[in-house]
């Protein structure tokens, strides 16, 4: 992954373009209920109204859903109860609410699980599969997680106060990510299974 495909928007961005679009898709279904109650109130303007509450419940579900899993992140980037967090390749982040040297062994012993072939069978991937829930329940247990899928740079420099665990490959690829945002000065950098922090 080069500098240019990573992603663009920050989650906050994100958050706001989607309660944006909801707000502006609920507007134009209330005005065509209005629409409809003043040119013939009696079946079109019920139908449309009966759809403009739909469109309101399924826009606030969305935009609360949004506004939620942003708020949680930045919450967490700055939460000492999440001590530590794992960048993959892809710029995605794990916070896990354990004490750093607990989350380095899981996410040793996960890296060492062999990758499945291209082509594999069910059995490969149960077995795979249930090597990797032992993993998690020995080395984790109930302790709170949270994950992300591949974030934008900007959200990444709002992690503060952490040991962030990475591998080489994640941050040689994305090493201007480390030099030009407040991450390197905020955290403590260790590689998978190293002594010695970035």
């Amino acid at each position: 992954m080069n500098a240019a495909k990573q992603k663009r928007h920050t989650l906050r961005f994100e958050r706001n373009a989607v309660c944006a679009l909801c707000a502006a898709v609920f507007l134009i279904f209330a005005g065509a209920a209005v629409a409809g109650w003043l040119a013939a109130p009696f079946p079109v303007g019920a139908v449309l109204t009966g759809v403009a509450a739909f469109v309101l419940l399924f826009a606030a579900v969305l935009s609360v859903s949004w506004i939620r899993y942003a708020a949680r992140f930045y919450a967490a980037a700055a939460d000492a109860n999440f001590p530590c967090a794992a960048l993959g390749d892809n710029l995605s982040v794990v916070f896990y609410a354990l004490p750093p040297e607990k989350a380095e062994a899981y996410l040793r012993e996960k890296r060492a699980v062999p990758a499945l072939p291209d082509r594999f069978t069910r059995e490969e991937w149960l077995k795979r599969s249930d090597t990797l829930n032992e993993i998690k329940k020995r080395l984790l247990g109930d302790a709170p997680l949270l994950s992300y899928s591949a974030l934008c740079p900007k959200d990444l420099a709002a992690i503060s106060g952490k040991s962030v665990f990475l591998s080489r490959t994640a941050y040689h690829t994305h090493r201007a990510v480390f030099d030009y945002t407040a991450m390197n000065a905020k955290n403590k950098f260790v590689f998978y299974g190293e002594e010695n922090s970035i």
